[in-house]
């Protein structure tokens, strides 16, 4: 009997051998990947460039045009200045009116008067500032001596201290109530001023003083 002829196998049995030492063999070193010059630094220094030269060139155009029209410049330069002011507050200061310190009695009659005017005249009723300024002018003369011939302080038949005269006008009250405090509405800050001066000219010691006096002549109450 004669023996089989060998066959070819299918497979390569060094086959298998070689794929074992490729997967268990290291990977091969792979080379670090070198980067390309972007060029960053010359896109950045070239704007940095173009406009450090474009803001030479506008200042020695505006350097040449100062000098060819230096009217120009300096209206320019004016207008500017004037823009920058700020523009006044056109609104008018409110100036609070002054005071006067009253007796009761003197007191309870300006405001009577005030309430009768209210009442027959409507939105025509004056201030309480008005009433004393009016009182003030109808009663000018007879102010303008009232402190000034007043009767000296002397002393009395079978008294030691002199004491002024019974009919003196006083430049201070003594209230026997609590004052009242009147609020001059109506007078502007220059007829204070006057009121004030008034004070000074006629020697009346204080406002209070003067106000008091003019109303007691206006409302023939005893002085």
């Amino acid at each position: 009997m004669s023996a089989r002829p060998r066959r070819k196998p299918v497979f390569d049995p060094n086959a298998l051998d070689d794929e074992l030492d490729d997967l268990l063999s290291p990977p091969p070193p792979v080379a670090p990947a070198t980067k390309a010059p972007t060029g960053s630094a010359d896109l950045g220094e070239a704007p940095d460039r173009l406009s450090r030269t474009a803001s030479a060139a506008a200042v020695s155009d505006l350097s040449a045009e100062r000098d060819a029209n230096p009217t120009r410049t300096e209206s320019v330069d004016s207008g500017r200045h004037l823009n920058a002011v700020p523009a006044p507050d056109s609104a008018p200061k409110r100036t609070r009116p002054p005071e006067a310190l009253l007796s009761s009695e003197v007191y309870d009659e300006l405001y009577r008067v005030q309430i009768a005017e209210k009442k027959a005249r409507r939105g025509l009723a004056r201030p309480m500032g008005v009433i004393v300024l009016d009182a003030i002018e109808a009663h000018a003369g007879r102010l303008a001596s009232t402190w000034a011939n007043q009767p000296a302080a002397s002393v009395g038949e079978g008294q030691l201290f002199e004491r002024p005269a019974s009919t003196a006008v006083p430049r201070r009250r003594r209230h026997v109530t609590a004052p009242r405090t009147v609020v001059l509405s109506g007078v502007t800050a220059a007829n204070a001023q006057r009121l004030d001066d008034l004070v000074k000219f006629w020697d009346a010691g204080t406002r209070s003083a003067l106000v008091e006096q003019a109303l007691r002549y206006e409302f023939d109450l005893m002085p």
